[in-house]
C-alpha cells in the first residue's frame, strides 16, 4: 500500500503522519522506519519506531533515495512499514514522481510493506496519477 499526504505547508501533514505511524505500531508484526529531513520529530516518535534523519546520507534525488529504501528493505526483511516527511525536499528539482512511485508499488506489492508519504505543495499541483491511485 502506498499513500501519499499532499498539501501546502501549514496543513498538517507531518501531524497526521505521527498519528498514522503510532496508531498502527501497537499490532504490527514487524519493524517501522520513519525517514526525515532532520531531527526535528525524533523526540516525538516512539521508541520503537526507527527514525532515520536523510541528511547523514548524501541523498539528493528520488533515484538514490529509491536505492537507499530498496538498502533498508535488503537488510532488513521486517520492515512493515516506511513512513518519509518532506518527499518534496528529498526529490529535489523536477522530480520524476511517476517513475519514482511505479517502484515504489513493486516494494510494497513484493514486500507487503506499507509506504507513506508526505509532499509539500500546492493541492491544484497534485498529478493525475497521485490523486487516483495514492492521495488520501
Amino acid at each position: 500500500m502506498i499513500k501519499v499526504i499532499f498539501g501546502t505547508k501549514g496543513v498538517r501533514k507531518t501531524r497526521y503522519l505521527i498519528e498514522d505511524v503510532h496508531s498502527i505500531i501497537d499490532d504490527c508484526k514487524g519493524h517501522v522506519v520513519f525517514v526525515d529531513t532532520s531531527d526535528e520529530l525524533i523526540t516525538k516518535l516512539r521508541h520503537e519506531i526507527r527514525f532515520v534523519n536523510i541528511r547523514d546520507f548524501d541523498i539528493n534525488g528520488l533515484d538514490i533515495f529509491y536505492g537507499f529504501i530498496s538498502g533498508l528493505i535488503a537488510s532488513n526483511y521486517d520492515i512493515v512499514a516506511l513512513y518519509t516527511d518532506r518527499l518534496d525536499t528529498i526529490a529535489g528539482d523536477n522530480p520524476q514522481y511517476e517513475k519514482f512511485f511505479k517502484k515504489i508499488r513493486n516494494l510494497s506489492d513484493n514486500y507487503n510493506i506499507r509506504f507513506v508519504f508526505s509532499i509539500s505543495g500546492n493541492i491544484k499541483d497534485i498529478p493525475d496519477y497521485v490523486k487516483k491511485e495514492y492521495a488520501l
